[in-house]
């Protein structure tokens, strides 16, 4: 019985902890166990839809706003679990996925087209996106999925002028 209380005890997280891991996970979409990324880059679609007509600073603002609130849940997540990236925070993709969207108008093309986009950069890392991930605690887990979005950004936007999708 003292065991088990002890177990409890153990597990039992704060009301922080519980709040950083919720942001972390894209309210637990993280932990789904088939393709956790790919379904919190996903959970980032309805969010924007949400203020995406209000202009580009809201969409700055938001995106800004998402990737300081990721790193404040990512460290916390990071400390607590000693993980240095756990696949389950999924709150660098959402956040890179934003980051790829800023200024694209949210159709059913550009969304397919930034999406495998940044994926793409997300899951490969060409240089230097690799080198952000070795940053410290939760900015290691943020920073390789905003450049990311960056790379993913630059394609997309290209993509769209050049080909007035």
């Amino acid at each position: 019985m003292q065991e088990n209380q002890q177990n409890l005890e153990k597990d039992e997280i704060s009301l922080k902890e519980y709040l950083a891991f919720l942001v972390a996970t894209g309210g637990f979409v993280g932990k789904i166990p088939i393709a956790p990324g790919t379904l919190g880059t996903l959970v980032a679609i309805p969010i924007m839809f949400i203020y995406w007509d209000k202009g580009i600073l809201a969409q700055l603002s938001i995106a800004a706003a998402v990737f300081f609130i990721g790193l404040w849940a990512s460290i916390v997540i990071v400390e607590k679990y000693k993980e240095k990236d756990p696949e389950y925070i999924v709150i660098d993709e959402i956040a890179g996925f934003m980051i790829t969207m800023i200024g694209i108008k949210l159709t059913l093309i550009h969304l397919a087209l930034g999406f495998i986009l940044f994926r793409l950069y997300d899951i490969l890392k060409p240089p230097p996106i690799k080198m952000f991930e070795k940053l410290p605690s939760g900015l290691g887990v943020m920073a390789d999925d905003i450049v990311a979005g960056v790379y993913a950004w630059l394609c997309l936007f290209l993509i769209v002028k050049i080909f007035n999708i």
